[in-house]
């Protein structure tokens, strides 16, 4: 046994990598690209790599919960434990609680073994008593009453910060908020963008069966396939040879709206791994100009690399902070997707709920502000910027909007219902803003408006 191994290189185990990934979260460490590295250096099955995946979102996303039931059956408070041990009693009340697969002794003695490795006989004792308790009762203990006390129940049994629950409370009501939180904790679908520049939708997706992946059109683009069946679309050939991506419907959305011509010249100012960039080249038949800026190199190379993948030619990046460009003139269309918060993402990023603080919805305020300055001042008379978050929060969303819209004269906010064909209920009563939300339109949440630079009389 040994007393107090490390967590930095974890064995080619499930449990030992979900452990891992969760107790590096606690430190401020991203799930996702962590997990996947993880998943890329292991020598194990595709039933464990599954498993690995499916321990560590599920743990993450009903931390909360698992908190609030071990809490009634460990005798010391889990913020006393040693980050390793509490991430063990999570991973093993996940399984007793919220997994039918893994029968009670098997998630009990996995846990115990995991405590031995990275504790001592006392942690894995405490371990095998904590866990045995919730198996005998952690089903039936009651959360509280949603009546007296609506943002606890809502926090325990859907698992959500409580800061958060009562932001969407305040703005939503406990019905919506309670659905909003039911979905984010359900693994979001899988999408895919059909590049246009090789082929049909319809003969991509014919394609995609055939290599066992089934999919049905999406509802809100006309490029984009929702998977309902099938493993791990980008590990096939067809990715490769860029038939296709794996992006999100609310994400292609944005492309959309920006509405790009071919021959136009583009710009976006926050392009990261070029998602949205290399849409909306697909959507210009790969014909015109589009300066992708970001202000890190290396998402500006894994732009490149899909560039080449997908037989894109028209893309020119410039690493650069966007709002240090000169105004130009020199564009028709540009686009800021701009750092946010990330709440309309919880489904897909289930550590981000734990990463986030009540100041995070406008810790990025004036940097959102001044990066739609920044695309803004790039544009010609008549030319059109789309700003967009993966936010819910109207201080990242509307107030920005509407601080531009108030110090710049010579732009206006488009009525969006001609221009982007999505149900009724995701516009503003106005028009002039989309907020997409997971609950009512089973996408990523998205804000997307569209300001145009007015002509001078």
């Amino acid at each position: 046994m040994t007393r107090g191994a490390r967590l930095d290189r974890p064995r080619d185990d499930a449990r030992d990598i979900a452990l891992h990934v969760l107790s590096r979260v606690e430190t401020g460490a991203y799930a996702n690209p962590l997990l996947d590295g993880l998943l890329r250096q292991a020598e194990i099955s595709a039933v464990d790599r599954a498993l690995a995946t499916n321990l560590t979102h599920g743990t993450l996303r009903w931390r909360g919960r698992l908190d609030y039931v071990l809490s009634h059956f460990a005798r010391r408070p889990l913020e006393e434990l040693p980050p390793a041990i509490r991430n063990i009693l999570r991973l093993g009340a996940f399984q007793l609680l919220l997994l039918d697969r893994i029968p009670a002794p098997a998630a009990v003695d996995s846990s115990v073994e995991l405590a031995k490795r990275y504790g001592h006989v006392g942690t894995a004792a405490l371990v095998n008593a904590v866990l045995r308790r919730v198996a005998e009762g952690g089903a039936a203990l009651p959360f509280p009453d949603p009546g007296a006390d609506p943002v606890g129940h809502l926090a325990a049994a859907y698992s959500h910060p409580a800061w958060l629950v009562a932001r969407w409370l305040a703005r939503f009501g406990f019905a919506e908020t309670r659905d909003l939180c039911e979905t984010n904790n359900a693994p979001p679908p899988v999408a895919l963008r059909t590049n246009r520049l090789l082929a049909a939708r319809e003969v991509i997706a014919a394609d995609l069966a055939r290599d066992g992946i089934r999919t049905r059109p999406s509802a809100y683009a006309p490029d984009g396939l929702v998977v309902e069946a099938g493993e791990r679309p980008a590990d096939r050939e067809s990715f490769r040879l860029g038939a296709f991506s794996v992006q999100s419907e609310s994400s292609m959305v944005v492309s959309y709206l920006a509405g790009p011509s071919p021959g136009q010249r583009v710009a976006e100012v926050c392009s990261g791994r070029g998602g949205k960039t290399t849409h909306l080249a697909e959507l210009m038949d790969d014909r015109g100009h589009i300066l992708a800026v970001d202000a890190h190199k290396a998402k500006l190379a894994r732009l490149r690399e899909n560039c080449q993948r997908l037989s894109i030619t028209i893309v020119h990046t410039q690493p650069a902070d966007a709002r240090g460009l000169p105004p130009s003139a020199d564009f028709s269309v540009a686009l800021a997707d701009v750092p946010c918060s990330g709440t309309g993402v919880l489904a897909r990023r289930p550590d981000l709920r734990w990463h986030r603080r009540p100041d995070s919805v406008t810790a990025l305020n004036e940097l959102q502000g001044e990066l739609l300055a920044a695309a803004a001042g790039l544009l010609q008379p008549g030319g059109r910027v789309v700003y967009s978050t993966c936010s819910l929060e109207p201080e990242e969303n509307e107030d920005v909007v509407a601080r531009f819209l108030a110090a710049h004269s010579e732009f206006c906010a488009l009525d969006l219902r001609a221009e982007v064909n999505l149900p009724s209920d995701a516009y503003a009563a106005d028009g002039r803003s989309i907020l997409l939300r997971p609950h009512r339109h089973h996408t990523d949440g998205m804000f997307m408006a569209k300001l145009r630079r007015e002509i001078p009389q």
